[in-house]
Protein backbone atom coordinates (compact mmCIF):
# COMPACT_ATOMS: atom_id res chain seq x y z
CA UNK A 1 0.00 0.00 0.00
CA UNK A 2 1.55 3.13 -0.93
CA UNK A 3 2.07 5.58 2.25
CA UNK A 4 2.40 8.40 0.38
CA UNK A 5 -0.26 11.02 0.67
CA UNK A 6 -2.59 11.67 -2.36
CA UNK A 7 -2.52 13.95 -5.19
CA UNK A 8 -5.79 14.14 -7.14
CA UNK A 9 -5.77 16.30 -10.60
CA UNK A 10 -8.28 17.69 -12.27
CA UNK A 11 -7.93 17.86 -15.84
CA UNK A 12 -11.32 19.97 -17.73
CA UNK A 13 -10.58 20.40 -21.13
CA UNK A 14 -13.10 21.19 -24.26
CA UNK A 15 -11.95 20.80 -27.52
CA UNK A 16 -7.82 20.83 -26.73
CA UNK A 17 -6.65 18.03 -28.23
CA UNK A 18 -3.60 20.10 -30.05
CA UNK A 19 -2.17 20.10 -26.54
CA UNK A 20 -3.87 17.63 -23.97
CA UNK A 21 -1.17 15.12 -24.88
CA UNK A 22 1.41 16.97 -23.99
CA UNK A 23 0.09 17.92 -20.51
CA UNK A 24 -1.07 14.26 -20.13
CA UNK A 25 2.18 13.41 -20.30
CA UNK A 26 3.87 15.79 -18.02
CA UNK A 27 1.62 14.44 -15.40
CA UNK A 28 2.43 10.62 -15.83
CA UNK A 29 6.19 11.86 -16.15
CA UNK A 30 5.73 13.68 -12.42
CA UNK A 31 8.28 11.51 -9.96
CA UNK A 32 5.57 11.67 -7.38
CA UNK A 33 3.67 8.54 -8.13
CA UNK A 34 0.72 8.83 -5.87
CA UNK A 35 -1.56 10.59 -7.93
CA UNK A 36 -5.00 10.46 -9.86
CA UNK A 37 -6.01 12.51 -12.83
CA UNK A 38 -9.48 12.95 -13.85
CA UNK A 39 -10.05 14.13 -16.83
CA UNK A 40 -13.52 16.04 -17.41
CA UNK A 41 -14.09 16.34 -21.47
CA UNK A 42 -16.72 19.05 -22.02
CA UNK A 43 -18.37 17.60 -25.40
CA UNK A 44 -15.41 18.19 -27.05
CA UNK A 45 -15.96 17.86 -30.94
CA UNK A 46 -12.15 17.10 -31.64
CA UNK A 47 -9.95 14.45 -30.73
CA UNK A 48 -10.05 14.93 -27.04
CA UNK A 49 -11.99 12.43 -25.92
CA UNK A 50 -9.81 9.90 -28.24
CA UNK A 51 -6.72 10.96 -26.62
CA UNK A 52 -7.75 10.79 -23.23
CA UNK A 53 -9.19 7.40 -23.74
CA UNK A 54 -5.34 6.60 -24.58
CA UNK A 55 -4.10 7.65 -21.62
CA UNK A 56 -7.68 5.98 -19.14
CA UNK A 57 -6.45 2.68 -20.84
CA UNK A 58 -2.70 2.45 -20.37
CA UNK A 59 -2.36 4.01 -17.35
CA UNK A 60 -5.56 3.44 -14.20
CA UNK A 61 -4.26 6.52 -12.33
CA UNK A 62 -6.25 8.24 -15.16
CA UNK A 63 -10.36 8.71 -15.48
CA UNK A 64 -12.45 10.14 -17.92
CA UNK A 65 -15.53 11.79 -17.52
CA UNK A 66 -17.62 12.90 -20.95
CA UNK A 67 -20.22 15.71 -20.00
CA UNK A 68 -23.65 14.99 -21.67
CA UNK A 69 -24.39 18.59 -21.90
CA UNK A 70 -22.08 21.30 -22.54
CA UNK A 71 -21.40 23.56 -19.82
CA UNK A 72 -19.45 27.03 -19.05
CA UNK A 73 -15.81 26.97 -17.86
CA UNK A 74 -16.68 27.84 -13.92
CA UNK A 75 -19.14 24.92 -13.99
CA UNK A 76 -16.68 22.52 -15.55
CA UNK A 77 -14.00 23.30 -13.21
CA UNK A 78 -16.11 22.52 -10.62
CA UNK A 79 -17.46 19.14 -12.21
CA UNK A 80 -13.34 18.22 -12.23
CA UNK A 81 -13.46 19.22 -8.40
CA UNK A 82 -16.84 17.24 -7.45
CA UNK A 83 -14.95 14.50 -9.38
CA UNK A 84 -12.03 14.22 -7.47
CA UNK A 85 -11.05 11.44 -4.92
CA UNK A 86 -12.20 12.58 -1.08
CA UNK A 87 -8.92 10.73 0.18
CA UNK A 88 -6.78 13.04 -1.72
CA UNK A 89 -4.66 15.10 0.97
CA UNK A 90 -4.10 17.27 -1.88
CA UNK A 91 -5.92 18.57 -5.28
CA UNK A 92 -5.15 20.89 -8.14
CA UNK A 93 -6.55 21.79 -11.58
CA UNK A 94 -4.11 21.78 -14.55
CA UNK A 95 -5.63 23.59 -17.71
CA UNK A 96 -5.33 21.26 -20.62
CA UNK A 97 -2.90 23.39 -22.61
CA UNK A 98 -0.60 23.78 -19.77
CA UNK A 99 1.89 21.30 -18.29
CA UNK A 100 3.68 20.41 -15.51
CA UNK A 101 7.67 19.75 -14.87
CA UNK A 102 8.41 16.56 -13.51
CA UNK A 103 9.16 17.54 -9.38
CA UNK A 104 5.79 19.91 -9.87
CA UNK A 105 4.34 17.85 -7.29
CA UNK A 106 7.04 16.35 -5.22
CA UNK A 107 8.43 19.79 -4.37
CA UNK A 108 4.97 21.24 -3.60
CA UNK A 109 3.92 18.33 -1.13
CA UNK A 110 7.39 17.89 0.48
CA UNK A 111 6.76 21.89 1.35
CA UNK A 112 3.11 21.04 2.37
CA UNK A 113 4.05 18.10 4.41
CA UNK A 114 6.25 19.92 6.72
CA UNK A 115 4.25 22.62 6.92
CA UNK A 116 0.74 21.38 8.05
CA UNK A 117 -0.92 25.26 8.02
CA UNK A 118 -0.42 25.82 4.76
CA UNK A 119 -2.92 25.65 2.25
CA UNK A 120 -1.92 26.39 -1.10
CA UNK A 121 1.19 26.07 -2.28
CA UNK A 122 3.07 28.15 -4.97
CA UNK A 123 6.24 28.42 -7.25
CA UNK A 124 7.81 30.24 -10.13
CA UNK A 125 6.02 29.67 -13.15
CA UNK A 126 7.18 29.99 -17.13
CA UNK A 127 3.88 32.25 -18.79
CA UNK A 128 3.96 31.56 -22.21
CA UNK A 129 7.92 32.68 -22.64
CA UNK A 130 8.21 35.47 -19.42
CA UNK A 131 9.17 33.89 -15.88
CA UNK A 132 7.04 34.59 -13.21
CA UNK A 133 6.52 34.67 -9.84
CA UNK A 134 9.37 36.97 -8.34
CA UNK A 135 8.99 39.36 -4.75
CA UNK A 136 9.91 36.68 -2.44
CA UNK A 137 13.13 36.69 -0.37
CA UNK A 138 14.03 32.67 -0.92
CA UNK A 139 16.24 32.86 2.39
CA UNK A 140 12.80 33.79 4.60
CA UNK A 141 11.14 30.87 2.25
CA UNK A 142 9.29 28.34 1.58
CA UNK A 143 6.55 29.31 4.51
CA UNK A 144 5.01 32.32 4.68
CA UNK A 145 2.04 33.44 6.43
CA UNK A 146 -1.09 33.54 4.58
CA UNK A 147 -2.39 37.23 5.36
CA UNK A 148 1.15 38.61 4.60
CA UNK A 149 0.62 37.12 1.20
CA UNK A 150 -3.03 37.91 1.09
CA UNK A 151 -2.34 41.50 1.81
CA UNK A 152 0.99 41.38 -0.44
CA UNK A 153 -0.98 40.30 -3.29
CA UNK A 154 -3.61 43.11 -3.17
CA UNK A 155 -1.58 45.60 -3.12
CA UNK A 156 0.12 44.14 -6.19
CA UNK A 157 3.71 43.48 -4.78
CA UNK A 158 3.49 39.85 -5.63
CA UNK A 159 2.29 37.83 -9.00
CA UNK A 160 2.24 34.56 -6.83
CA UNK A 161 -1.53 32.75 -8.05
CA UNK A 162 -1.69 34.40 -11.55
CA UNK A 163 -1.97 30.62 -12.86
CA UNK A 164 -4.48 27.86 -11.61
CA UNK A 165 -2.02 25.24 -13.12
CA UNK A 166 0.49 26.25 -11.46
CA UNK A 167 -0.82 26.12 -7.55
CA UNK A 168 -2.00 22.46 -5.23
CA UNK A 169 -4.48 23.01 -2.34
CA UNK A 170 -4.88 20.96 0.75
CA UNK A 171 -8.03 19.23 0.52
CA UNK A 172 -9.25 19.94 4.01
CA UNK A 173 -9.01 23.67 3.52
CA UNK A 174 -10.87 23.49 0.24
CA UNK A 175 -13.25 21.75 2.05
CA UNK A 176 -13.91 24.79 4.32
CA UNK A 177 -14.76 27.00 1.28
CA UNK A 178 -18.37 28.02 1.12
CA UNK A 179 -20.28 26.42 -1.13
CA UNK A 180 -17.95 23.07 -1.46
CA UNK A 181 -17.74 21.42 -3.26
CA UNK A 182 -18.48 24.10 -6.08
CA UNK A 183 -16.22 26.20 -5.33
CA UNK A 184 -15.31 28.33 -8.19
CA UNK A 185 -18.05 30.96 -7.94
CA UNK A 186 -20.10 31.42 -10.54
CA UNK A 187 -21.29 35.15 -11.79
CA UNK A 188 -17.29 36.64 -11.54
CA UNK A 189 -14.09 36.73 -12.99
CA UNK A 190 -10.99 35.50 -12.36
CA UNK A 191 -12.07 32.50 -10.57
CA UNK A 192 -9.24 30.64 -9.55
CA UNK A 193 -7.91 33.99 -8.01
CA UNK A 194 -10.49 34.47 -5.51
CA UNK A 195 -10.32 30.37 -4.93
CA UNK A 196 -6.72 31.48 -3.81
CA UNK A 197 -7.23 34.72 -2.06
CA UNK A 198 -10.12 32.37 0.46
CA UNK A 199 -7.34 29.61 1.12
CA UNK A 200 -4.79 32.32 1.93
CA UNK A 201 -7.58 34.13 4.14
CA UNK A 202 -7.84 30.63 6.22
CA UNK A 203 -4.37 29.27 5.77
CA UNK A 204 -0.41 29.58 5.30
CA UNK A 205 0.98 29.80 1.90
CA UNK A 206 4.44 27.57 0.84
CA UNK A 207 6.60 28.64 -2.00
CA UNK A 208 8.94 26.26 -4.02
CA UNK A 209 12.11 28.83 -5.47
CA UNK A 210 11.87 27.29 -8.92
CA UNK A 211 9.87 27.01 -12.04
CA UNK A 212 7.75 23.99 -12.15
CA UNK A 213 4.96 24.73 -14.74
CA UNK A 214 4.32 26.21 -18.07
CA UNK A 215 0.93 28.57 -18.40
CA UNK A 216 -0.11 28.43 -22.19
CA UNK A 217 -1.15 31.89 -23.73
CA UNK A 218 -3.57 32.21 -26.94
CA UNK A 219 -4.88 35.26 -28.46
CA UNK A 220 -8.05 34.36 -27.89
CA UNK A 221 -8.09 33.58 -24.94
CA UNK A 222 -10.38 35.01 -21.75
CA UNK A 223 -7.61 37.24 -21.04
CA UNK A 224 -7.61 38.82 -24.48
CA UNK A 225 -11.51 38.49 -25.52
CA UNK A 226 -12.63 39.70 -21.86
CA UNK A 227 -10.45 40.87 -19.63
CA UNK A 228 -8.77 43.15 -21.76
CA UNK A 229 -12.11 44.27 -23.03
CA UNK A 230 -13.88 45.00 -20.24
CA UNK A 231 -11.23 45.78 -17.56
CA UNK A 232 -12.12 43.32 -15.49
CA UNK A 233 -8.58 43.42 -13.78
CA UNK A 234 -10.00 46.28 -11.90
CA UNK A 235 -13.28 45.41 -11.24
CA UNK A 236 -11.96 42.12 -9.43
CA UNK A 237 -9.27 44.39 -7.62
CA UNK A 238 -11.73 46.54 -6.27
CA UNK A 239 -14.00 43.91 -5.23
CA UNK A 240 -11.35 42.07 -3.94
CA UNK A 241 -10.00 44.66 -1.40
CA UNK A 242 -13.42 45.87 -0.40
CA UNK A 243 -13.77 42.09 0.87
CA UNK A 244 -10.41 41.75 2.55
CA UNK A 245 -10.12 45.57 3.64
CA UNK A 246 -9.89 44.84 7.31
CA UNK A 247 -7.01 42.89 7.35
CA UNK A 248 -4.59 45.83 6.71
CA UNK A 249 -5.27 49.87 7.55
CA UNK A 250 -3.76 50.04 4.74
CA UNK A 251 -5.71 48.79 2.15
CA UNK A 252 -8.24 51.35 3.22
CA UNK A 253 -6.29 53.85 1.92
CA UNK A 254 -5.93 51.65 -1.32
CA UNK A 255 -9.61 51.27 -1.58
CA UNK A 256 -10.02 54.81 -2.18
CA UNK A 257 -7.66 54.67 -4.40
CA UNK A 258 -8.57 51.61 -6.57
CA UNK A 259 -12.41 53.20 -6.54
CA UNK A 260 -11.02 57.07 -7.70
CA UNK A 261 -9.49 54.50 -10.89
CA UNK A 262 -12.45 52.94 -11.52
CA UNK A 263 -14.67 55.54 -11.21
CA UNK A 264 -12.20 57.59 -14.21
CA UNK A 265 -12.12 54.51 -16.17
CA UNK A 266 -16.51 54.39 -16.02
CA UNK A 267 -16.06 58.03 -17.23
CA UNK A 268 -13.95 57.45 -20.00
CA UNK A 269 -16.22 54.74 -21.08
CA UNK A 270 -19.28 56.72 -21.07
CA UNK A 271 -17.00 59.16 -23.08
CA UNK A 272 -16.18 56.89 -25.94
CA UNK A 273 -19.50 55.48 -25.77
CA UNK A 274 -18.42 51.55 -25.03
CA UNK A 275 -22.12 51.01 -23.77
CA UNK A 276 -20.74 47.01 -23.47
CA UNK A 277 -17.99 47.53 -21.13
CA UNK A 278 -20.92 49.92 -18.80
CA UNK A 279 -23.38 47.35 -18.93
CA UNK A 280 -20.58 44.72 -17.58
CA UNK A 281 -19.71 46.27 -14.94
CA UNK A 282 -23.41 47.41 -13.91
CA UNK A 283 -23.98 43.89 -14.42
CA UNK A 284 -21.07 42.52 -12.11
CA UNK A 285 -20.97 45.59 -9.12
CA UNK A 286 -22.47 44.31 -6.40
CA UNK A 287 -25.58 46.81 -5.23
CA UNK A 288 -23.66 48.30 -1.73
CA UNK A 289 -20.49 49.16 -4.56
CA UNK A 290 -22.41 51.37 -7.11
CA UNK A 291 -20.78 54.50 -8.08
CA UNK A 292 -22.83 57.44 -7.23
CA UNK A 293 -22.56 60.45 -9.12
CA UNK A 294 -19.88 61.78 -6.42
CA UNK A 295 -17.43 59.35 -7.40
CA UNK A 296 -17.68 60.31 -10.79
CA UNK A 297 -17.13 63.88 -9.98
CA UNK A 298 -14.45 63.53 -7.19
CA UNK A 299 -12.44 61.34 -9.89
CA UNK A 300 -12.70 63.63 -12.30
CA UNK A 301 -11.52 66.47 -10.27
CA UNK A 302 -8.66 64.72 -9.19
CA UNK A 303 -7.56 63.87 -12.58
CA UNK A 304 -7.85 67.23 -13.56
CA UNK A 305 -5.68 68.33 -10.83
CA UNK A 306 -3.26 65.93 -11.30
CA UNK A 307 -2.91 66.74 -14.97
CA UNK A 308 -2.56 70.54 -14.40
CA UNK A 309 -0.17 70.38 -11.08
Amino acid sequence: MNDKPLVSIGVPVYNGGKYLEECLNSIKDQTWQNWECVIIDNCSKDDTNDIAKKFEGSDNRFRLIKNTDFVDQTTNWNIAFKNLSNNAKYSKILCADDWIYPGHIEKMVEIMEKYPSVGICSSYRLDDIHSIGDGLDIYKGPFFKGHDILIGQLFYRYDLLGSVSTVIYRSEILKKVKGYPDIFKHNTYHIDTELSFEVLNMSDFGYVFQITSYTRRHNETYTNLISNRFNTGLYFREKEIFKYMGLDPELAKEYKKVRRDYAFMLIEKRFKGDKDCIAWHNKYLDKERQFKTSDYLGAFIYRLIKKIF
